[in-house]
């Protein structure tokens, strides 16, 4: 079920993922599981598939180091040789140079359908405002969508953070609006405009393991999510080390896949400890799946003292999931798209993206919305937002360039 951490370099480690997604340490191949499948391999091999209606199934080799080389089905979506004509409701643009039609690409944890049915509002609010059509493909990694983005096999994106940061190197892609989630854990999702643009990941454990602290976590399992994922992953890790744990050898790690599989693999005892967003504890226990000690004001997204976290985790029962830790505040997941289409096209999508929190029903079903705060910020593009995550790169001596060879 997990793949074992290995102690060997990042480097090594996220040039596999990225390259190939596949070999000795992966427990499956990432693949991009859409409504049809077109299959692709590289070497190692990777399966990556893409959504196409009418169903067709269509088969493609890449070279070797992930030089991708596909039929044209399976590649980018060509451009129209015409200007895409408007349609009734559909935004007002220069639509030279636009994509016949638009990928997107998710990661989907571990329901493919669940997430496709969770975006069909959204998808179809992209498809009547960009005047056509719009495919919603999800990938079993965060490296899967990144590879999928970087075979242009999907125009956009919505990986984690630091997904995002090795697809601004991988793939050409940039940020144009920022996923919001709600504040609070408690009710319907609503837009709410306090909502924070950043979030936190959290180290966990069940009450009565004996662990308590992070120095207690030296010689015991523990769950990541996804070598790539940002909250599952990156950050909890540089928690680690700037508490003195060295991950690779203080800790017998696994990464378990996806968020609710990394907790589940400590609620059910198989690790004594885990890593995941915050906002991912309140779901579970809110689905029935785990018993979790939450904060009492049930916020998501607020800033909590070491008092705090104590003062709830000695008031948790043993056999409860309980917080231990938080990170540093995270940027929240970005919407990305190839940064070669037309400019035209991605402010399209940016307005449409800026639109969602003006649709009640659609941020009930998808329990987000979106924002820009390049201005609020003072940026002077939104890529910057992510800065703060290259800092991360480099404590953990990764080297982004060398991720693409």
């Amino acid at each position: 079920m997990f793949r074992k951490l290995m102690p060997v370099t990042w480097t090594l480690v996220l040039t596999t993922i990225l390259t190939a997604c596949g070999g000795a340490s992966a427990a499956k191949a990432p693949t991009i599981a859409p409504a049809a499948t077109v299959a692709a391999t590289a070497a190692p091999a990777a399966t990556v598939a893409a959504t196409t209606a009418p169903a067709a199934t269509v088969a493609a080799t890449a070279a070797p180091a992930a030089t991708v080389a596909a039929t044209a089905a399976a590649t980018a979506a060509p451009v129209a040789t015409t200007a895409p004509a408007a349609t009734a409701g559909s935004i007002t643009a220069d639509r030279t140079g636009w994509p016949a039609k638009f990928r997107l690409g998710l990661f989907a944890n571990d329901d493919s359908k669940a997430t496709l049915q969770l975006y069909e509002a959204f998808r179809k609010l992209l498809e009547d405002r960009l005047g056509i059509p719009v495919e919603v493909t999800t990938g079993t990694s965060y490296s899967a969508v990144v590879e999928a983005m970087r075979a242009d096999q999907v125009e956009g994106m919505e990986v984690g953070p630091f997904a995002y940061v090795l697809a601004v190197q991988e793939a050409n892609a940039e940020a144009v609006a920022v996923v919001i989630t709600p504040g609070t854990s408690k009710g319907d999702v609503v837009y709410d405009p306090t909502a924070p643009t950043a979030y936190y990941s959290t180290i966990i454990t069940k009450k009565g393991s004996g662990i308590a602290t992070l120095s207690d976590l030296k010689g015991k399992s523990f769950a990541f999510v996804d070598p790539a994922s940002t909250s599952g992953h990156l950050s909890p890790k540089t928690l680690l080390v700037k508490s003195g744990l060295n991950p690779d050898t203080d800790l017998k790690a696994t990464f378990a896949g996806s968020h609710p599989t990394a907790v589940l693999s400590v609620w059910n005892g198989t690790t004594q400890a885990g890593a995941t967003f915050e906002g991912n504890l309140y779901t579970l226990a809110s689905q029935g799946q785990i018993e979790f000690c939450g904060f009492p004001d049930g916020i998501i997204g607020k800033p909590r003292t070491p008092a705090e976290i104590k003062a709830v985790y000695d008031s948790c029962p043993d056999g409860k999931i309980a917080i231990i830790a938080y990170s540093d505040p995270i940027p929240n997941t970005p919407f990305a798209l190839n940064k070669n289409l037309p400019e035209s096209f991605k402010q399209a999508v940016r307005s449409v993206l800026l639109e969602v929190k003006d649709h009640p029903e659609i941020v009930k079903g998808l329990k987000q919305w979106y924002v820009d705060p390049t201005k609020d910020m003072g940026l002077s593009q939104l890529d910057s937002y992510y800065d703060s995550l290259r800092d991360i790169a480099k404590l953990l001596n990764l080297d982004l360039k060398k991720l693409a060879k």
